[in-house]
């Protein structure tokens, strides 16, 4: 792949990194942290040996970055990351506070598992890496990629579960479904 400016990496990279920022990452810094990782990018794109794809390459700069963020941040208050209305693609309902409880429902949910968890769930089901790439971005073996990703998927349907009980009062039919 012949990178030859900036702006082809930013166009190419922006919306894989922030996407992957966004759920990791409080609202209010998730643009700073996404352009320091592109910035990152960038400055160390000439040792880019192409033993991986270029994504998986830059997810594993920034699942750095985002760690670096939470160690400068040690002691501090941060708040739960919350997935806002426009994180999924438009959907069409017919209640759409029906759509909002559950955008709520998988937020808390998400903000209730490991972090390791979400990302791998994130990588794979929703990015559609596979189990080697994601191991590379993540820097752990398959099988701990597909540890994390069983274990996700129990957490998620049983914090799932839980975290719509507690919205019954919102919409008694938010429930996870088999």
């Amino acid at each position: 792949m012949e990178i030859d400016s900036f702006d082809h990496v930013y166009e190419t990279l922006f919306p894989l990194v922030y996407r992957f920022v966004r759920l990791r990452i409080p609202a209010f810094d998730v643009e700073d942290v996404t352009a320091e990782i592109l910035t990152k990018i960038w400055r160390v794109l000439p040792s880019f040996q192409g033993n991986a794809s270029l994504q998986t390459w830059a997810l594993r700069i920034a699942h750095h970055q985002i760690a670096d963020y939470y160690r400068v941040s040690r002691g501090k208050e941060i708040p739960m990351i919350t997935i806002r209305q426009d994180s999924l693609k438009n959907q069409v309902t017919e209640d759409h506070s029906e759509y909002l409880t559950t955008l709520l429902c998988i937020s808390e949910t998400l903000a209730k598992m490991p972090e390791p968890q979400v990302a791998v769930i994130q990588l794979r089901l929703i990015e559609g890496f596979n189990s080697t790439e994601v191991a590379q971005i993540l820097g752990i073996t398959q099988q701990a990629v597909n540890s994390l990703l069983y274990r996700g998927k129990k957490n998620f349907r049983k914090y799932y579960g839980d975290t719509s009980n507690s919205l019954v009062s919102f919409r008694p039919s938010c429930k996870y479904s088999h």
